[in-house]
């Protein structure tokens, strides 16, 4: 009887991924493992996520190593159960990687084709994948407004990727392959061994994505900012009231995002997203939360926060920050949001400017609370006062909407008892 054995292959979660990277193998090669259980972490732009294993056995080959970025549905390792020989696997690898470009146009098997027990979608998606993932998008976009064939671009970034800079300096040298091989010459030397008390880091996929992401808010938005000072001093003392009588505690911070979500909806031009050529204007306030966790920013979305009193935001924000830190929030978890809020306050930050988390029109920093003097009814007086900082698209959203959202976050905040 033949030897059972199945493939370990990069996974898809949600349509816009393309490509994930391996965090940590949980199980050795030789180790048995149970269907269903969590044999590896994987990276994506956005999140860690464990892989189940697809069947049980034994783990007898590990083809991706920690570290390493592979397309989605590529082979990245293989179970089988412990009588299968090394000539097994190594045939059902040979086989797995022939099927993936032994495909009839229609998804069936092509005549001849090994047969593997792989799907013909994920087979024809490692391909389709694959291509897409060697070139980065904003990579692809600049190549068709410069009029460079990607096929003569040599790529500098993992695997070969593709980015913009490697088109760039391929168009600068008249496009001709010299300029592939100057690219990959100052890889080459960006890649030599540091001096000494230097370490050398590479970016993890999520870091990636984020400085992609941000580089291009910061170069295709026009951003505007405002500043406002609120008196939080109202907002302090029915917070320490509340300390002493209740158990389910908030914070200010809670209390900030309350208050947020109120204003978001009195002001929904603020309350938006840019896609294309349409304003997309919501009815409730999706808040995303900046949380800053070891592998570097991540948003969860405060669902539906206009909508909820303060203790269950503070309960599910608790959760969202804590989960996020962990690194093991969902997918739909992270995806979407109206609006975000970045909170630097507890590092003593009194005022910080903080870039639009596109396709969203606006974000809100928050700096610390301090003591400062202000003149009130005439006489000088100390009072407790923080920074609001938001940073606003302004093909949507103009100076005077801006304003009029930072008032109305004010007079919410300096009368908290309508929260």
């Amino acid at each position: 009887m033949a030897a059972r054995i199945n493939a370990v292959t990069m996974p898809k979660w949600g349509i816009e991924m393309t490509q994930g990277t391996i965090a940590n193998w949980r199980v050795g090669e030789g180790q048995p493992v149970e269907r269903g259980a969590e044999i590896l972490d994987v990276e994506t732009d956005k999140i860690v996520n464990a892989v189940e294993a697809p069947a049980g056995g034994v783990l007898r080959r590990i083809l991706a190593r920690d570290g390493e970025t592979h397309a989605v549905g590529a082979l990245i390792g293989v179970i089988a159960e412990e009588h299968a020989s090394d000539t097994d696997i190594s045939r059902f690898i040979e086989s797995f990687v022939a099927a993936v470009v032994s495909f009839d146009p229609d998804g069936s098997p092509a005549a001849g084709a090994p047969s593997t027990g792989v799907a013909p979608a994920t087979a024809a998606a490692t391909v389709a994948d694959g291509e897409e993932a060697r070139v980065s998008p904003i990579a692809r976009r600049v190549a068709e407004r410069l009029g460079v064939d990607l096929s003569k671009v040599t790529g500098t970034g993992r695997n070969g990727r593709i980015s913009k800079e490697d088109v760039e300096a391929f168009a600068q040298a008249g496009g001709t392959a010299a300029a592939a091989h100057v690219a990959a010459a100052a890889h080459v030397a960006a890649a030599a061994p540091p001096a000494p008390g230097v370490r050398r880091v590479r970016m993890s996929a999520r870091r990636g994505t984020i400085a992609r992401r941000l580089l291009e808010s910061k170069q295709s938005i026009p951003h505007f900012r405002l500043d406002m000072d609120v008196d939080f001093g109202p907002l302090l003392q029915r917070q320490r009231a509340q300390l002493q009588a209740v158990s389910d505690r908030y914070t200010v911070n809670d209390l900030l995002l309350r208050a947020t979500a109120l204003a978001l909806v009195r002001h929904p031009m603020v309350n938006a997203r840019l896609e294309g050529d349409e304003i997309l204007q919501f009815e409730a306030a999706d808040i995303a939360i900046a949380v800053a966790a070891e592998a570097g920013l991540v948003t969860p979305i405060l669902r539906y926060a206009n909508l909820k009193p303060i203790e269950v935001i503070a309960a599910e924000s608790r959760d969202l920050i804590d989960r996020a830190r962990r690194g093991s929030l969902l997918r739909e978890e992270i995806s979407g949001g109206s609006f975000t809020v970045s909170n630097l306050g507890m590092y003593g930050v009194t005022r910080f400017d903080a870039i639009i988390n596109a396709p969203q029109v606006a974000i809100l920093a928050v700096g610390a609370v301090t003591q400062r003097p202000v003149v009130r009814a005439g006489s000088l007086a100390v009072a407790e006062v923080a920074t609001l900082t938001l940073a606003a698209d302004h093909r949507v959203v103009d100076g005077a909407v801006g304003a009029a959202f930072l008032s109305t976050l004010r007079a919410l905040l300096e009368a908290p008892a309508a929260l």
